[in-house]
């Protein structure tokens, strides 16, 4: 609430005149009363999303450091739908804001009509400058936050998140935004008024193609239920490595990462994988916690495209190998064979290995 600078009754920001005292009011906008008057909903954006950043800092001190990509947990879901959920609430905050900043504009002296010819004339007002600093503070922030937060959600390495992530951003919101566009078409369209009934069978017609999207889109996620017999360029499918030189002692890495190319999303669906190296051992990086897990060698019935090759570090400074690894490709359903790459490492010196591209092992594991 403001009040009258002539009497200093509590008055309405939209009052043209003040009810107790009857004289005209020319209230503006000033960035500091603003704040002053409409502090508590800057203090829900701040506590919010401090809660969602405390969180998984939270859930790290008390399950430990791998929580968040643990497969068999269902915390990390909850993590997911709190961070979905949190977005969405801060952006009903952050909207109240906007709504707030032009509430009493009309109201404001006028300064300057702007007319643009066959478009419109804008009028401007004397708080506009300082509605003009505060948006181009906050709406950066509000579209950065947003932005930042609903595409988190499917970094998080949990299957039930994963699930959550894809039914919110491939099925929910496009379904809303797909409806709510189609629909105010349809009313400028049809200029039908907004009684239901006038319009049934249009909202019938956004329905089913709402619900045929949502059946294409569960087809393409779940091709195995769906008899999506996928025909892979097995000739092209090979191990790609993101650098040619590794070595415990130099690299940052963990490991040297080694990527299944030329393999879709939906063909990594309904494919298995089994890893394989004559010498070294495979380890499993997240991208997302400092997590690192062991695989082995072999590795078998993996279905992660990628993986880090390593060796011992009791071998640093020995005279190692060449290293062949192998990768075997093959489908869910049948177990048939889709491809077999390989990839060779030679020895640039005696502990950095270095990926060759033209070696071929002589007598090959």
């Amino acid at each position: 609430m403001t009040r009258c600078p002539y009497c200093g009754n509590e008055i309405f920001c939209l009052d043209i005149n003040c009810p107790f005292c009857k004289k005209p009011l020319k209230n503006s906008f000033f960035i500091p009363t603003f704040l002053l008057e409409n502090f508590r909903l800057f203090t829900i954006i701040g506590v919010i999303g401090a809660m969602i950043a405390l969180i998984p800092n939270l859930g790290t001190q008390i399950l430990g450091a791998y929580w968040i990509s643990e497969q068999t947990s269902s915390l990390p879901l909850f993590l997911s739908i709190m961070i979905f959920f949190g977005a969405y609430f801060i952006a009903i905050v952050f909207i109240s804001v906007f709504i707030l900043i032009f509430q009493c504009r009309d109201n404001e002296l006028v300064l300057k009509k702007i007319t643009i010819p066959y478009i419109n004339t804008y009028t401007l007002y004397r708080g506009d400058y300082q509605r003009l600093i505060l948006l181009f503070c906050l709406v950066p922030m509000f579209l950065g936050l947003i932005l930042f937060l609903i595409p988190l959600l499917i970094f998080i390495q949990n299957i039930y998140s994963w699930f959550f992530a894809f039914f919110v951003i491939l099925i929910l919101i496009p379904s809303i935004v797909f409806a709510v566009l189609g629909l105010q078409q349809a009313k400028n369209v049809a200029q039908i008024s907004s009684e239901m009934g006038e319009y049934r069978k249009i909202s019938f017609i956004l329905l089913s193609i709402i619900v045929i999207e949502c059946f294409i889109l569960t087809a393409h996620f779940f091709p195995i239920m769906y008899g999506d017999d996928h025909i892979f360029d097995s000739n092209n499918i090979k191990i790609e490595s993101n650098q040619k030189y590794f070595s415990p002692q130099v690299s940052s890495d963990k490991g040297l990462r080694l990527e299944i190319a030329r393999v879709s999303g939906r063909e990594s669906l309904i494919s298995r994988n089994n890893w394989s190296a004559n010498y070294g051992y495979f380890i499993w990086v997240s991208p997302t916690t400092p997590e690192v897990r062991i695989l082995g060698n072999p590795v078998n019935d993996s279905n992660l495209m990628v993986v880090y090759w390593t060796y011992p570090a009791r071998d640093i400074g020995v005279n190692k190998p060449p290293v062949k690894i192998n990768l075997q490709l093959f489908k869910t359903s049948d177990n048939s064979e889709i491809a077999k790459p390989s990839l060779y490492l030679t020895w640039y010196d005696t502990d950095i290995a270095y990926v060759n591209d033209s070696y071929e092992l002589s007598n090959p594991q």
